[in-house]
């Protein structure tokens, strides 16, 4: 899409939003609209707070003494985060619809406007400023990129890209160490943190861990200790009621490592950390979400898939347990240091936590909402705890976005245990039957229930409402663009040359055009630990996205699949062939 098809877009859902902006002024409730807020700040006088919207692409402005909605304004098209520029009425969002970094200003009693629209490396997703206001760092999903902007808020254009360098996984959360020019990126789906320099953007050193689903980073006690909301799959443990029951299988967790470990390398990460387990026996805590500190030391974690916040200090035995709104997905501390406001995505609205007295205060609706379409509520039962034993996981706890943590799973899909398998991406599936590395599910429905009653350990028979809801959205799923689109690197006459290979040699018996996929099941000299054989062959869409490779995660790479394994059946394949064939796939 082009920049100027971005800025008509932008320019549509700020007129259709116009009407709303006006009567929230006057004091009407505006029209039903979805909003699903994604971010909260308070603004520097201390008296509103500024609310992302991810589904209007507006901001809401609150007043915190009054408690109630006084403007809202559109600003863009999908917001994904929102953060002030300290010292000033600034702030940047991230718009990963239209692909652009937004500076705004919303000074107190003043109109919302968008001072800059800067184009972002597509799909960005968060953005983290400097202490000082000079820089901000932008992570962007899909096209896999990190990308630094110089600010310079008395510029007749204020935002500027210095530098930007791709990255071997997709980013979602940053942290900046400014006194050591130092920046952590986590991946969006698996368990590993990338360090690279402040300055330059130059690799430092790369972590992993055994977790998964990082949604919220934080540098605390003085930039000694960086705290991670994240879950962990346990590839030992079985899809069966006892380790469910017990969070052997999924854990949701609170963790604080220390900085030096992190920074070190190695595989002393742990070394001096320790976890807040969000969850126990009989109550699980499913999607951990974004997390916030008071200046006292109370940290606040929302607990996106129990429609909960969990609050306490560093050195609680445990976390208290607080019930808000639905899905609650973004923090923060209010400047008396009194209150946490919480962002609750699936009921636009916001809930005041009073800190000292645990408990919730008051909640400000953000508007009406319009009855939900079938995908819509979908959406929400995806990320809903309720759904399964305990409410330890949601769908989405495996499936953040609809893809896939690139795991190990034992969940029971091939009707046998001992044989973990990868979990598949959901991602323009709707088409692709049957479902289950081993083909036994003939359709999405027959999936969904096997995953609700046989994965998630749902205590009673998978309601059929509910399995044709997840079903209507798992089939509006859509693939992103391949990488090298989105890096602008495209190759066609490689991909030309590598659909002949493909052509040639017969890759389309398994992987047949238009889904690259078959119905049937085939030994392509694979074997799992339970002695199967034949599996059903995945679609080769968005393979770009999903590495590593085969129901194993044994190839680490598209290279790996055809010089290591000969894919299929032991083939042999010339050096240039491999080239281009993997520039082919990567392009569906």
């Amino acid at each position: 899409m082009t920049l100027f098809r971005w800025l008509s877009a932008g320019i549509a859902v700020a007129i259709s939003l116009a009407n709303t902006v006006a009567a929230q002024q006057t004091g009407q409730l505006p029209p039903a609209m979805l909003r699903r807020p994604v971010a909260i700040v308070t603004t520097s006088g201390g008296k509103t707070a500024l609310v992302a919207n991810r589904a209007s692409g507006s901001i809401s402005v609150i007043n915190l003494d009054s408690r109630r909605v006084i403007a809202e304004t559109a600003i863009g098209k999908h917001l994904t985060s929102f953060v002030a520029i300290a010292q000033s009425d600034l702030y940047l969002a991230t718009d990963d619809e239209a692909h652009e970094l937004l500076l705004v200003s919303a000074a107190e009693g003043k109109p919302i406007e968008v001072r800059q629209r800067l184009p972002a490396s597509p799909y960005p997703v968060a953005v983290i400023v400097s202490p000082d206001g000079g820089q901000a760092y932008v992570s962007s999903l899909w096209s896999r990129r990190l990308t630094k902007v110089q600010i310079d808020l008395a510029a007749t254009v204020p935002l500027v890209v210095e530098r930007q360098i791709d990255l071997d996984f997709p980013p979602r959360c940053l942290a900046l160490l400014p006194d050591r020019q130092r920046l952590i990126v986590a991946d969006a789906f698996t368990g590993r943190l990338t360090v690279v320099s402040a300055v330059d953007l130059a690799p430092v050193t790369q972590r992993s861990f055994p977790g998964h689903n990082v949604r919220s980073m934080l540098v605390t006690g003085g930039g000694q200790k960086l705290l991670v909301a994240h879950q962990m799959l346990n590839d030992l443990a079985h899809t069966i009621r006892n380790d469910v029951h017990w969070g052997m299988l999924m854990s949701n967790d609170l963790r604080w490592l220390k900085i030096e470990a992190v920074l070190a390398g190695g595989n002393e990460l742990y070394f001096g950390s320790h976890m807040h387990p969000l969850g126990e026996a009989g109550r699980g805590a499913a999607d951990p979400a974004g997390i916030a500190m008071s200046s006292g030391g109370t940290v606040v974690v929302a607990l996106a898939g129990t429609d909960e916040v969990a609050l306490g200090k560093e050195t609680d035995f445990s976390l208290f347990r607080l019930k808000v709104g639905k899905r609650p997905t973004a923090v923060a501390i209010t400047r008396d240091d009194q209150t946490a406001l919480v962002a609750n995505t699936f009921e636009d609205s916001i809930s005041i936590v009073d800190l000292a007295g645990r408990e919730e205060v008051a909640k400000i609706k953000l508007g009406e909402m319009p009855k939900l379409s079938l995908a819509q509520r979908g959406e929400e039962l995806f990320h809903d705890g309720k759904l399964s034993h305990d409410t330890w996981m949601t769908c989405a706890s495996c499936h953040p976005e609809g893809h896939t943590i690139g795991q190990l799973n034992d969940n029971f899909s091939d009707l046998s245990f001992g044989a973990p398998k990868r979990v598949l991406s959901l991602l323009a599936q709707g088409d692709t039957a049957p479902y289950a590395w081993v083909g036994k599910n003939p359709d999405l429905a027959t999936q969904i229930k096997n995953s609700i009653e046989k994965t998630m350990q749902f205590n009673d028979e998978a309601p059929a409402d509910a399995v044709q809801a997840i079903a209507a959205y798992l089939e509006s799923l859509r693939l992103p663009p391949p990488l090298a689109d989105l890096r602008g690197s495209r190759n066609e006459a490689a991909i030309a040359r590598g659909k002949a290979v493909f052509e040639n040699r017969d890759c389309a018996r398994c992987h047949a055009p238009p889904n690259y996929t078959t119905p049937k099941t085939y030994d392509v000299g694979l074997k799992d630990k339970e002695g199967n054989t034949e599996f059903n062959p995945p679609s080769l869409r968005g393979i770009s996205h999903r590495e590593p490779y085969f129901h194993d995660n044994s190839a680490a790479t598209l290279e790996e699949v055809f010089l290591k394994y000969g894919h299929p059946s032991g083939e042999k394949y010339e050096p240039a062939e491999i080239g281009d064939l993997i520039e082919f796939l990567r392009s569906l």
